[in-house]
């Protein structure tokens, strides 16, 4: 018999469900996992509908390890791994094991479809596996150093990250309080609220305290604006949810580390990937700034604190409350939450970022819920004026823009966000050469932008049908002859020459990141560049308050920017255009409609993540049309729900 467990009654129930020849030896908690030990995992492999029926009947994510006793030497392992994957048509990169759980990881030169690798080879060898495409080999010339942090923290720090899981899972798996005499639903808004910019929301329970979302608000000053935490007792909460891995959704998660906060983080894999990248590259230009609001050690604590967890899983992040991630449209990875909360008490839908439109990288945002009394939904196009073309107008009046640029010897600017504009522009731009629309001239991809096109190839199936089936036919869709990554130079010095040397070559496109042209390798482009009228500046994404890409996109076009050590003046001559149908954001359309076609229909709405004029617009529209009764909150102010 095996010993009993804090939670014995989710034990019998394994007990009940699972046939005496899968041998379980061991029930236990590692965060919102339930781990089981066999020691027959052949047995369970070929059978694997109860594990289904243990995971509808517990409503837990279920983990198969098998017993430390049966386990293979890791030297037999390895070989039947590297055979195994060799006969499935891919190749391994690398093999790491932790023994302390009974774990192998599994690096892939590519991507793979076949799922059954991960069940034969616990079935045969009695470690459990996790299979990880690196797809390096499809994007040879890239830079992965900052992908490689992440894998080799998961593998290096593995001891420790099991013991926080086994703490956290005591946590999460008590038994719950259920006394609906004194059930409550708060939340209050620490950022976000009449503004874009440090999304944050605070969930309070009876049981449990989260946050979603962990965002900075870029600013003119030296240093961002952080979410107000003053409410927040950090040693009371339970979970963060990070919806995607944009500065204004993730950018100050570290600071709650750095300050003492030692719960879990719950994302996408995709996010994690892209959170490290972008990250590290925001602390790094802070610090150049003298205003760096965590350090790099703050960034490897939150990783190795976070969870990651698949779209349609549910998840236990509280006693209380279940989390089932959707796909949100907005970039690879980004994630709409639907919270559970008590038994059965209240459904909130937390929108983050979201698309819902077609795209040529993603699949439309999740509408679709079994419950939703809240919505707590962005409003970035909630103006009753925010109307986007369509896709296919976009992309011909960018091509417009390029050819016009391009046949009067300029040189055409794209500033991007470094995941998802710029691999939709990417895409756009390889099929309009590669059609003949336009001309053959180099595209610079420079910046962050390198990086998470990595990260597209590693996890395609987060990516439209069309992209997903390139990459796994061998194709990388975001590379051609004509894509020129530009590895940027530490040294000033250098920097300014290899900037030069573009903007004095031929004509060309540039990509290159931040987005509103608030610092980064675009900032570079635009010194250098804003002072020829046969220059292009293009916009293809959201502009925020105060930001040096609004007041261009406004017509400003005397500005003072500060480049490393010097505050410089530029009189802009080079043209600017604005062409926002490229936005990983939903317009007023596509807002309305999401809401409309929404099922079930929520009882409430919570609009935030938008200029003040345009959340009132929203609001009474949303109560005007469907009598929803939608609210605005105002920054640190509450509203009880339950």
């Amino acid at each position: 018999m095996i010993p009993l467990t804090f939670r014995s009654d989710i034990q019998e129930k394994i007990l009940k469900i699972l046939p005496e020849e899968s041998n379980v030896t061991k029930v236990e908690f590692e965060g919102p996992s339930v781990v089981i030990y066999v020691a027959n995992p052949k047995y369970i492999m070929e059978n694997s509908d109860f594990i289904k029926s243990l995971a509808k009947e517990l409503k837990k994510h279920i983990i198969i390890r098998g017993d430390p006793r049966i386990r293979s030497p890791k030297q037999n392992v390895e070989k039947m791994i590297r055979t195994a994957v060799a006969e499935a048509g891919n190749e391994v990169d690398s093999i790491y094991f932790d023994e302390q759980a009974g774990e192998v990881y599994i690096y892939l030169k590519r991507p793979t479809r076949d799922r059954r690798l991960e069940k034969s080879i616990l079935a045969e060898t009695g470690w459990k596996p996790w299979i990880i495409a690196t797809a390096f080999e499809m994007s040879k010339g890239l830079p992965h150093d900052e992908i490689d942090v992440v894998n080799q923290l998961q593998v290096r720090m593995a001891k420790e990250r099991q013991d926080f899981l086994k703490n956290l899972g005591y946590r999460i798996h008590r038994m719950p309080i259920y006394s609906y005499d004194n059930e409550y639903v708060r939340i209050t808004c620490l950022g976000a609220c009449q503004e874009v910019g440090r999304s944050a929301i605070y969930m309070e329970t009876k049981e449990s305290n989260i946050i979603m979302d962990m965002g900075a608000k870029p600013t003119t000053s030296t240093l961002d604006e952080a979410p107000a935490l003053e409410l927040v007792d950090i040693d009371k909460l339970d979970a963060v949810i990070i919806s995607h891995a944009h500065l204004d959704h993730v950018g100050f998660l570290p600071y709650l580390f750095k300050y003492g906060y030692k719960g879990p983080v719950y994302m996408t894999e995709p996010t994690k990937y892209l959170m490290e990248v972008l990250l590290t590259d925001y602390v790094e230009t802070a610090a150049e700034r003298g205003s760096a609001p965590y350090s790099m050690q703050d960034i490897v604590t939150a990783l190795y604190h976070t969870i990651s967890i698949d779209y349609d899983e549910v998840t236990d992040v509280a006693p209380d409350i279940k989390l089932t991630l959707y796909d949100a449209g907005h970039e690879i990875g980004s994630a709409i939450s639907h919270l559970h909360i008590g038994n059965g008490l209240y459904n909130v839908i937390y929108t983050g970022d979201f698309k819902y439109g077609p795209s040529r990288l993603l699949n439309p945002a999740h509408n679709k819920f079994k419950r939703a009394e809240l919505l707590i939904m962005e409003s970035t196009y909630g103006g009753k004026n925010d109307v986007q073309l369509p896709r296919q107008e976009s992309e011909a009046q960018l091509i417009d823009i390029l050819n016009n640029t391009l046949q009067r010897g300029g040189k055409a600017l794209i500033p991007v966000f470094s995941t998802g504009r710029a691999q939709e522009i990417l895409l756009v731009l390889n099929e309009a050469i590669n059609s003949g629309r336009l001309p053959k001239v180099p595209i610079y991809v420079d910046g962050m932008v390198l990086e998470t096109l990595n990260i597209h190839m590693m996890f395609p199936d987060y990516l439209n049908r069309n992209i997903r089936d390139l990459i796994y036919d061998g194709v990388n869709p975001f590379l051609s002859e004509y894509v020129k990554p530009v590895e940027r130079a530490r040294m000033p010095e250098k920097r300014q020459e290899q900037v030069m040397d573009i903007v004095q070559g031929l004509p060309s496109i540039i990509l290159a990141p931040h987005g509103m042209l608030n610092g980064g390798p675009a900032l570079d482009y635009f010194v250098h560049m804003a002072d020829d009228p046969k220059n292009s500046l293009i916009f293809v994404s959201y502009q925020g308050e105060g930001t040096l890409g609004r007041r261009l996109k406004m017509g400003d076009r005397k500005v003072q920017v500060k480049y490393y050590n010097d505050e410089l003046t530029l009189d802009v001559k080079m043209q600017v255009f604005d062409t926002p149908g490229f936005s990983g954001h939903s317009d007023r359309k596509q807002l309305m409609r999401y809401v409309g076609t929404m099922d079930p229909k929520p009882q409430k709405a919570i609009i935030l993540h938008g200029e003040p004029s345009k959340m009132m617009n929203l609001m009474l529209s949303l109560e005007l049309t469907y009598r929803l009764d939608s609210i605005v909150l105002g920054q640190l102010e509450s509203v009880r729900v339950v």
